[in-house]
């Protein structure tokens, strides 16, 4: 993960297209109103909300959460990641400042507490040693304001297994193309991307670049026990950027976890 998307940094926007951040925003909003026990306002400038979203990446849900009122914090390991999304906000003339910190977010620190903490687009999954996950968590319940949430998305087997699986995925924008070979390991549950880019330099020729990115499939009931084991209660549980209960053929789930108020 400490090299993850050092040289697709600043193409990884163009390769998410089908990720719509103000939907994801908008997915935040409703789980944070219907299981957050906050109530209106927080401790941000001017009483906004404060956001702390981990594994922020090019900073996209942190620009549009930003502009729903809320005054983000994002945290990532990639160096390169944040750049990116340190070059996105400052051509924000006239919006909110956001605060960027380059830390390992099952190590993460900060100052005081937050409003509501989110880890978006399978980063919990990107841990793939059990015992990160397990100290995200007590860092979550720790800086989590009482009654305030945490909401983060799962890889499901059927992301994972079957969409991804053992298969080769291609895609050319002209002057970059990329070359995804993927793996699954049904015994480990661990997803392996081995990714090759190809940049087009002026004089003609490429540069080559290589990264691999694991995932690890976690189950929903593991997770929630290792939520009630940091003193948080798993109060969510949803499939895909709905309100339905999850199913077999859901990308993703939705888990909400909460700060007690007592």
């Amino acid at each position: 993960m400490a090299n993850g998307y050092m040289h697709l940094a600043m193409l990884y926007d163009e390769w998410q297209t089908a990720v719509d951040p103000a939907a994801w925003a908008d997915h935040v909003i409703r789980l944070q109103e219907r299981y957050s026990r906050r109530g209106v306002g927080g401790d941000g400038e001017d009483g906004r909300p404060i956001l702390l979203d981990l594994g922020c990446g090019t900073g996209s849900v942190c620009l549009t959460m930003a502009d729903r009122g809320y005054d983000p914090i994002g945290i990532d390991w990639s160096s390169a990641m944040l750049d990116r999304a340190r070059q996105k906000a400052q051509a924000r003339e006239g919006r909110p400042s956001i605060l960027f910190l380059q830390q390992d977010i099952s190590r993460f620190e900060l100052y005081g507490t937050v409003d509501l903490i989110v880890c978006l687009l399978d980063t919990v999954n990107h841990l793939i040693r059990p015992a990160k996950v397990q100290r995200l968590f007590r860092l979550c319940a720790n800086y989590l304001n009482p009654g305030a949430v945490l909401i983060f998305d799962l890889a499901t087997e059927h992301h994972l297994a079957t969409t991804l699986g053992d298969r080769i995925f291609f895609e050319d924008q002209g002057k970059h193309t990329l070359f995804w070979q993927n793996k699954y390991n049904r015994k480990s549950k661990i997803s392996t991307a081995e990714l090759i880019l190809f940049s087009l330099r002026p004089d003609g020729t490429y540069d080559r670049y290589e990264e691999i990115i694991r995932e690890r499939l976690y189950d929903c009931q593991q997770i929630h026990q290792w939520l009630l084991e940091a003193g948080l209660e798993p109060v969510g549980h949803h499939g895909g950027l709905s309100m339905k209960k999850p199913a077999s053929t859901d990308e993703r789930h939705f888990v909400v976890a909460r700060r007690p108020l007592a």
